[in-house]
């Protein structure tokens, strides 16, 4: 049988430019899935928590452009994007992302605020006060979105730990 993949830098290097599984095996005639077998078996899926699991936790679609006006570039959506790795159990964040996620988890909790968000804005993230209907989650959760399960649910719900 003939290998149809390249090796696993080169996956996860392809995986940095935003390519799904799906996209990089249709590079190398291959199913998605055994692009997601090669990558967990090389240990990517298991170390890192991968963008694309992060923004299932994310109740929007963020606007993401080069360099100035995305979203996630802003000082809120860098601290979202850092909660989320570091609440999902990501081994590979920075202390950097780890600091994020604490300051943001304690200023939710300080000003009683969730994480709102507006595309039409330049920041787009914004936090607004915490009502009834945001339960412990930290997002103001659209009421026509149903909630994630398990683990990334897990992830946008302040604990009391």
């Amino acid at each position: 049988m003939q290998k149809r993949l390249p090796d696993f830098n080169a996956l996860v290097r392809l995986k940095e430019q935003d390519l799904t599984d799906d996209e990089i095996g249709a590079m190398y005639d291959v199913k998605g899935q055994a692009v997601n077998k090669a990558l967990t078996l090389g240990g990517y899926y298991t170390q890192a928590v991968s963008r694309e699991v992060i923004e299932k936790g994310i109740p929007w679609t963020v606007k993401r452009t080069e360099g100035a006006g995305s979203h996630h570039n802003t000082y809120l959506g860098k601290a979202v994007m850092a909660y989320l790795r570091v609440a999902m159990g990501d081994e590979t964040a920075k202390d950097s992302h780890r600091l994020a996620a604490k300051r943001l988890r304690a200023r939710l909790l300080r000003e009683n605020t969730v994480i709102d968000y507006d595309p039409r804005t330049k920041d787009g993230f914004k936090l607004v006060e915490r009502e009834e209907r945001d339960g412990d989650l930290i997002f103001r959760w659209p009421a026509d979105r149903a909630l994630p399960e398990g683990k990334v649910l897990d992830a946008i719900t302040l604990s009391d730990a």
